[in-house]
């Protein structure tokens, strides 16, 4: 599951998660430069609040950043209807997650647009279809609603960290049939971020 974030805020004038999308550069020396608002992909549009994620971003520290030389990225913030913050799938509609179990998928935001999700019985493979990115992590269904995600693998040199991190995610809300709003929480790491995924096929 692709985190590259700064976490959330709660909001309640989104109808689900929007976001803030900041575009930044790392040079030879560790050092961030060309930080902006990536207009396009941002679609939580509040400009106090897009002025306070460049804030935040430029204060904070960025422990990898060594590992990120000489190269441009991306963060994101999200931003999230703060009556997700506790909320859960009611009981009648968790079997009906059942059909999410396996089968290929694709985020349905702006950011990650562009990873392909494929879902097997053990595993989970998510692969950038424009960039040489992809992740491999080990799922374990806990409940028809609820899946842990353990990180086996990933590409990118500054998420080796991320290896052996494991994620729980629980689906809390079912849109159209065919897609899922959920809610993933790293405990060990104090993370929680949501998204929307779309089933693509079997």
């Amino acid at each position: 599951m692709f985190y590259s974030s700064e976490g959330q805020t709660f909001v309640d004038d989104v109808d689900r998660v929007a976001f803030v999308v900041i575009d930044y550069c790392i040079d030879s020396s560790g050092n961030r430069y060309n930080i902006t608002i990536n207009e396009d992909k941002t679609t939580y549009l509040k400009k106090d609040w897009q002025e306070a994620c460049i804030t935040h971003f430029k204060d904070a520290e960025l422990p990898q950043s060594m590992k990120m030389l000489d190269r441009c990225w991306q963060i994101v913030y999200y931003f999230v209807n703060s009556k997700y913050k506790t909320y859960s799938l009611p009981e009648e509609d968790r079997e009906k997650c059942t059909i999410f179990h396996t089968g290929e998928y694709r985020y349905i935001d702006s950011v990650h647009y562009d990873f392909k999700i494929v879902r097997r019985k053990n595993k989970q493979i998510e692969k950038s279809l424009l960039v040489k990115n992809h992740q491999v992590y080990a799922i374990q269904w806990l409940d028809d609603h609820i899946y842990t995600l353990e990180t086996l693998k990933v590409t990118l040199e500054k998420d080796k960290d991320r290896i052996g991190d494991l994620m729980e995610v629980e689906i809390i809300e079912l849109l159209d049939g065919d897609s899922y709003l959920y809610r993933a929480t790293i405990k060990e790491k104090e993370t929680v971020f949501f998204g929307v995924i779309q089933k693509v096929t079997d």
